[in-house]
């Protein structure tokens, strides 16, 4: 019995010795670790240790909210849906009025012949077997002073009316024939008492136009013209210059031509180079003076130069300006048969302006005014052109 509680004393004993020696190690090792720091630490640290404000916990990050289910999460993808609705609504209009500003090619192309339409039929041709006519009112009036005795000096005025039918034909897109005859009225009026008047069918004509080369590209658009006049109206070397008036130039005369025409985005340039030739005319009997006697004519030919440019103020009307030189080579006259006189040359020149007003897409109306340079032109000249096309 003695035995047993000596063994239970012994391994109580053991137990104890061995728990004792292993917590021993454990309860050193941060102590003496926490002396050993202290030690190393002086103190200038440790004041700069007190100064130094205590290190902030970073904040939480404050939690995502994220969206419901319902309400708010559909309720902005309806706004972004709308707003892209919007955008593509604006994105459109502003097409749309882009395209309403830019003027189409097939717009471009009927106004750049308006134009050259309302600066002379000498620049536009028609299109393959379209019929055009049209009716010109010409007004030119003229004044001057004339010396009836050596002592008297009269003013002269004369106002010259004008109406002419033209008719076109395009045989082929780049050719045109054309036909005019003009109807003349005359007034004459000089001092205060003497007047005289005519009224007579004038000088008809025939042209033709062809463009030998397709319009566009660097080069400018060429027409070439020919034409003949035949003596219809009243020759002024077949009346009695102090009695009658003469409404045609009582010669065959034949012209040829070259029109140019460039577009120079937003004017439009033109011109023309052109001459005129005339028959002589024999067999005359036409009393000058008291004496003398005309027999024979030789008119000098006609150098004609003109060049403007045109601007559409909008799709339905225009303006064009030009101006307009010619020069004439000298008459011959040949009085009694035998003796020949010389006219020397002369020289003309006029200011043009004129309009383009596109009443429908199918008509139009076409003014202009000129204004003589010269003694030779007249002071001032009218026109109205209405032309139609079939």
């Amino acid at each position: 019995m003695k035995n047993t509680k000596l063994v239970n004393l012994l391994t109580f004993l053991v137990v104890f010795i061995s728990l004792a020696f292993f917590s021993l190690p454990l309860m050193a090792g941060p102590l003496g670790g926490t002396q050993l720091a202290l030690r190393e630490i002086n103190a200038d640290d440790a004041d700069a240790a007190t100064n130094e404000p205590a290190p902030q916990k970073p904040k939480p990050q404050a939690a995502e909210i994220k969206p419901a289910t319902t309400g708010e999460y559909p309720k902005s993808l309806e706004q972004e849906i709308q707003e892209l609705r919007e955008e593509i609504q604006r994105i459109r209009n502003e097409n749309e009025a882009r395209k309403i500003l830019e003027v189409p090619e097939e717009e471009k192309s009927k106004s750049v012949e308006d134009i050259l339409s309302a600066a002379g039929r000498q620049y536009t041709l028609l299109k393959k077997g379209t019929i055009g006519l049209s009716y010109t009112f010409n007004y030119s009036y003229f004044s001057g002073d004339v010396i009836s005795e050596a002592t008297t000096v009269e003013r002269r005025a004369n106002h010259n009316l004008t109406n002419t039918i033209n008719a076109d034909y395009a045989l082929r897109d780049n050719l045109t024939i054309s036909a005019g005859i003009p109807f003349v009225y005359k007034y004459n009026k000089v001092g205060t008492d003497a007047s005289q008047e005519a009224t007579d069918l004038g000088d008809v004509s025939l042209s033709c136009q062809y463009q030998p080369l397709k319009a566009g590209g660097k080069w400018p658009t060429t027409i070439l013209s020919l034409g003949v006049s035949f003596p219809t109206g009243t020759s002024p070397y077949k009346i009695d210059p102090d009695n009658s008036m003469a409404t045609g130039s009582g010669l065959y005369s034949f012209s040829g031509g070259v029109s140019l025409s460039k577009v120079l985005d937003p004017l439009v340039a033109f011109g023309n180079i052109s001459y005129s030739y005339s028959l002589p005319e024999e067999g005359l009997s036409q009393r000058w003076g008291k004496k003398d006697i005309l027999t024979k004519i030789e008119p000098g030919s006609v150098i004609g130069v003109a060049i403007g440019f045109g601007y559409a103020l909008s799709y339905t009307a225009s303006l064009n300006i030009s101006a307009q030189y010619s020069y004439g080579f000298s008459n011959k006259y040949t009085i009694n048969d035998s003796a020949e006189y010389s006219s020397g040359s002369s020289a003309s020149s006029t200011f043009n302006i004129g309009t383009g007003w596109r009443i429908t897409p199918t008509r139009a109306v076409y003014t202009g005014l000129g204004i003589g340079l010269t003694s030779n032109d007249s002071d001032l000249s009218f026109y109205i052109r209405l032309p139609f096309e079939f």
